[in-house]
This record gives structure tokens, sequence and C-alpha cells, in this order.
């Protein structure tokens, strides 16, 4: 796509009616709880990006749009934005997505078949490995020495080292712990190119340096106990996760986590003026609906994009259609680009 066609596909964005569809904080009913609901900020930041964009917003919440929309009472809508995420139940994360294709309007991020399947972890490390990625092996409940994680939870939720004596999840994973560091790969569709980039790698490096370290719930939740240090894979390694991710079914951005295997503290040199190569980076999950706001790790992948790649041009082609830009918004026209070009 050239630059003409990119700001024509701007323009036409522009006067859109983009619902922003969420959950209630303290909505724990019996089919809606949740371990870690998306707080105001998020919408906040959305609500910010649908005005840079220069179209109307409609924020309601999931109750309300599930009834408006079998009642057929819903307003014209252009795009949805789902923002219902972090449920106890896997199947409830498949709500929004699938009245939306009942009601045949694009929605943003992805479709309930990628969705559940990449929020179901056995199923998202079945297609990995069977796509040649790199998946800890799993492990008998007997072995100490491996890792437990719920199948369908996020934000590291339950995950610890060893096998629970007494748990209350049925559905887990129990696989090989792997030494070395926790490395997330943000993926976002460049409407330029018309292809899936790699965003640059985000590592988590603990403040007492240990390949045994992992990011666990509750650094995760106080964001302490670690620094985020931008790395960089090698082109093989780029192009196995966009392959991967289009397999999912992603077409407009999402997660990847890894784990990068170490040896000793020593391999972190490689890390500092090295690509780190494919052949050490362990797939753990795919994320198909990542959290996006200011200060979040996929916002500090998208501030060390460089200026001269291909996605730092167009957002400079962004920035000069709007006169400005917000992390936020150029994800979502990018979101946007990408499904108005899937049906066309």
């Amino acid at each position: 796509m050239n630059i003409k066609e990119y700001k024509e596909l701007l323009n036409k964005i522009e006067g859109s009616t983009i619902a922003l569809v969420y959950v209630f904080e303290k909505d724990v009913t019996e089919g809606f709880q949740h371990y870690d609901p998306w707080k105001s900020d998020v919408i906040s930041d959305w609500l910010k990006a649908i005005q840079e964009l220069h179209c109307m917003p409609f924020i309601l919440d999931v109750r309300t749009f599930a009834q408006k929309a079998l009642a057929g009472t819903l307003p014209q809508i252009d795009y949805i934005v789902n923002l219902n995420a972090g449920t106890n139940k896997l199947s409830t994360l498949g709500l929004v997505p699938s009245i939306c294709a009942f009601l045949n309007i694009p929605c943003i991020p992805a479709d309930t078949e990628t969705t559940l399947i990449g929020e179901h972890k056995r199923f998202s490390n079945l297609i990995a490995s069977a796509l040649h990625s790199n998946v800890p092996k799993d492990l008998p409940i007997s072995n100490p020495d491996g890792i437990f994680r719920p199948l369908n939870y996020g934000s590291s939720h339950g995950v610890q080292l060893g096998f629970p004596g007494k748990i209350q999840e049925s559905k887990y994973l129990y696989q090989q712990f792997v030494p070395g560091f926790d490395m997330t790969i943000p993926i976002l569709y460049n409407p330029i190119s018309e292809e899936l980039n790699t965003l640059p790698p985000v590592m988590y490096l603990p403040d007492e340096v240990s390949i045994y370290w992992f990011l666990g719930e509750k650094e995760k939740l106080g964001h302490t106990g670690y620094k985020k240090v931008i790395t960089k894979i090698t082109e093989s390694a780029q192009n196995h996760f966009t392959k991967l991710a289009k397999e999912f079914g992603i077409a407009t951005y999402c997660r990847i986590d890894t784990r990068v295997y170490c040896n000793s503290l020593n391999d972190i040199e490689l890390f500092t003026d090295k690509e780190i190569e494919l052949q050490r980076i362990n797939f753990i999950e795919i994320n198909p609906l990542p959290t996006i706001r200011n200060g979040i790790n996929f916002h500090t992948s998208f501030e060390a994009i460089e200026k001269d790649s291909d996605l730092g041009k167009c957002i400079k082609y962004y920035a000069d259609y709007f006169g400005t830009y917000s992390f936020v918004g150029y994800i979502l026209s990018n979101s946007i680009i990408s499904l108005i070009k899937a049906t066309h």
C-alpha cells in the first residue's frame, strides 16, 4: 500500500461509530466473575484514541450490549473494541466477538475462534509445537522441578514453581521450567506493508538477576522486582512469530510471551549487543486480547520502534495526517485498516 492509499483509508475511517464494550469491575455474578478486569484507565485511553481518529464513541457494558444486540435496539455501529477480558470462565471471552459475528460488525482485536484458541494454553501450545516452535515439554506432577500454569488465566494468575499439593483448577499445564528470562513479543499489523510486524521485544530482568526467576502474579500486579529491557531477535525469529500469529488467525495485534533459554548469567551478554536466535526462544503462550494502554509492556515496545523502520515511517504518516498521534490511536487505526482490507 502506498502513502496515498494509506491516507485515503484514514480518511475513510473518520466519522465511524466505534463501540467500546467493557465489563463492570464489580460484576461478580456467577457467569461473569473476573480475576483481573480492566480498569477505567484502559477505557479512557481507547476513548481518547477514538476521538483522535475523529470518530464517534459508543460506550456500554457487556450485559447492555448483549441485551440491545438481541433486542435489535443498538444504534448503527461500524466497529467494536472488545474490552471483556480476565474472566474466570474461558467461554465467556467469546461472548462479545460472537455477538459481533452475529451482527456482522467487525470486532477488534479478534474473533471468537482466535480468542478462545489463543487463550486456551493447551491448544495454543499444541499449535505452536505443530508449527515447529520450541515448547517446554510436559512433566508428571511427581516431578518437583516444573512450572504450573492454569489453562485459561492471564496476568501470571496462579502460576508457580512446582506442582501444588491441592488445587482447585482441574485444567492446567505442568511443564519443564526453562532457565533464563521472560520475554514478550508484541505483534501489530502494518498497513504499509500489509503484513504483521514484530515490535521490539521486551525482556524482564529481575532486580536480583537469576536465571531461575520468572515474572509471577505478585510481581506483575505490583510492577516491582524487575526492569524492562528492550532487546532484539533475529529476522528468522521475527518471521517465525509473525507466521505463527497468522496461523492463530491474528489480523490486528497480539502478544506472544516467551522464555529465553540461558545456561548461565554470562548469557545475558548475548541480549545486549546481539540478536536472540530462534532456537533459544521458547513459546509460552499467545495473548490475542493483550492490554492496550499507556505504560504497559506493549507501550514500552511501541516507544522503542526505530523511526526509519517500516512501522516508524508509518507512524510518521499517521502523525502528519492527524497532526498528532497516540499509541492507542495508531493501533486502533491499523486494526480498522486490517479489517477493511480483509473484506475487500
